[in-house]
C-alpha cells in the first residue's frame, strides 16, 4: 500500500479537528441541564448563559476571518483549538451563575474562532485533494457532537462529576489536536485577502441568508423535536429522545453521502433537494402528529438539513472577492447566529401558539431554501 500524500494526511487531520470541535460542543450541550440543576438556574438565567455564548461567538468569528487572511488558517486553527480546549477546562470550575456566564462567553468566543478556521482549512484541503469532501468534514462534526453527548450521558449515569467530565474531555481533545495539527496545510494567501477590511458583496450576504435559514432549522430541530414528541404527540421522554437521535443520525448519514452527491449534482440542485426534504419531513410529522409518522418525518428533515451547511461553506470558501477567510467568517457568523437564536425564537413562539404550530415556521424555511437555491451558483466556482 502506497503511503498517503500530504493532502491525504491533511484530509484526515482536518476531519479529526472537525470531530474535536463537535465533541467539545456535544459535551457542553449535554451539561446544560446539569448546570441548570446543580446551580439552581431559572429559565431566564439559563437564557443569559446561552446568550453569552452567542455573543462570544459572534465577536470572534469576523476577527478569525481577518486573522486567516493575514496568517493562514493553519496557524489560526492551532491558536483557536488551544483556546477551545482551555475554555472547556474553565467550564469545570464554575460554581455560580456569573462565573458560568463568563465561562460560556469565553467558550463561545473560542468556538467561533475554531469554527471559522477549521472550515477555512477544510476548504483549502478540499482544493488540494481535488474533490468534494466538505460534506464529510461536517459529518465528522456531527458524529463528534453525538459522541460527546453520549459519553457525557454515560459518565453522568455512572456518577461522574462535572469537573471530571470536562477534564477528561480536555485531555482527550488535546491529544487529538496535538496529533492532527502538524498535518494541516499552510495555504497560499490570495491577493484579495491581503487588502484591508472589505465589506461582503451582496451575493455573499444572500448566501449567508440561506446559511441562517438552514442552521436556524438545525438548531430548532435539535432543541424542540423532543419537546414536540413529548407534549404534542404524547410519547414518553425516552421515546422523545429517540426522535432526536433519529434526526441526528440521519443528518450525519446525509453529510457522509453529501460528497458523493456533490460530485454528481450541482450545489443548486442539492440545496433544492435539501429544502424540499426539510419541508416534506416536517409536513409528515406535523400533519399526521403520530409517533411513527414523526419519526419518519424527522429522518427526512435530518437528511434535509444535512448538506445545507457543506454547500454554503464550500461556496463561501471559494469566494474570490474578499477571500476564503473573511467570506467564511461572514456566512458562519450569520449562519451560527441562526443556529443559536433559532431555539429561543421557537420557544418564544410556543408561548403564544404551541410547539406544533411553531415548527411550521421551520418547515416554511425549507421552502425558502429551495426557492433561493440559485444564489449558490452566483458565488460558487
Amino acid at each position: 500500500m502506497s503511503q498517503m500524500t500530504r493532502p491525504q494526511k491533511a484530509r484526515w487531520a482536518t476531519a479529526l479537528m472537525f470531530a474535536v470541535d463537535g465533541i467539545g460542543f456535544g459535551v457542553w450541550a449535554a451539561h446544560i441541564p446539569v448546570f441548570k440543576d446543580h446551580l439552581h438556574l431559572s429559565s431566564t438565567a439559563l437564557s443569559e448563559v446561552l446568550l453569552a455564548l452567542v455573543v462570544g461567538s459572534i465577536v470572534t468569528m469576523p476577527i478569525a476571518g481577518q486573522a486567516i487572511s493575514r496568517f493562514g488558517s493553519r496557524r489560526v486553527v492551532w491558536a483557536a483549538a488551544s483556546a477551545y480546549i482551555l475554555a472547556i477546562t474553565g467550564l469545570s470550575f464554575v460554581n455560580s451563575l456569573w462565573p458560568l456566564i463568563i465561562a460560556a462567553a469565553i467558550f463561545g468566543a473560542s468556538k467561533g474562532g475554531f469554527d471559522v478556521s477549521v472550515n477555512a482549512q477544510g476548504v483549502w484541503v478540499e482544493r488540494q485533494v481535488g474533490k468534494r469532501i466538505m460534506s464529510s468534514f461536517q459529518g465528522f462534526w456531527s458524529l463528534g457532537g453525538l459522541l460527546g453527548a453520549c459519553l457525557t450521558s454515560y459518565a453522568l449515569r455512572r456518577g461522574g462529576s462535572t469537573h471530571q467530565d470536562f477534564f477528561r474531555t480536555c485531555v482527550a481533545l488535546a491529544i487529538c489536536a496535538i496529533a492532527a495539527c502538524p498535518f494541516l496545510l499552510e495555504e497560499e494567501i490570495q491577493p484579495a485577502t491581503k487588502n484591508r477590511l472589505r465589506l461582503p458583496d451582496p451575493a455573499l450576504l444572500r448566501l449567508a441568508g440561506i446559511a441562517f435559514l438552514g442552521l436556524f432549522a438545525e438548531g430548532a430541530m435539535a432543541d424542540w423535536d423532543g419537546v414536540y414528541l413529548n407534549t404534542s404527540v404524547g410519547v414518553s421522554l425516552s421515546l422523545a429522545a429517540i426522535g432526536y437521535a433519529a434526526f441526528s443520525l440521519s443528518m450525519a448519514a446525509g453529510r457522509f453521502c453529501g460528497d458523493w452527491l456533490l460530485a454528481r449534482l450541482t450545489p443548486v440542485i442539492i440545496l433544492r433537494i435539501c429544502g424540499l426534504f426539510l419541508f416534506s419531513g416536517l409536513a409528515i410529522a406535523l400533519i399526521f402528529n403520530g409517533w411513527w409518522s414523526s419519526l419518519i418525518g424527522f429522518i427526512f428533515a435530518g437528511l434535509g438539513v444535512a448538506n445545507i451547511v457543506p454547500v454554503i461553506w464550500g461556496a463561501a470558501g471559494r469566494n474570490r472577492v474578499i477571500g476564503a477567510g473573511p467570506a467564511l467568517a461572514t456566512v458562519t457568523t450569520i449562519g451560527y447566529f441562526g443556529f443559536l437564536a433559532g431555539p429561543p425564537i421557537i420557544g418564544a413562539v410556543t408561548t403564544v401558539l404551541n410547539v406544533r404550530l411553531a415548527l411550521i415556521i421551520v418547515a416554511l424555511f425549507g421552502v425558502a431554501i429551495a426557492a433561493s437555491a440559485q444564489i449558490a451558483a452566483q458565488t460558487d466556482e
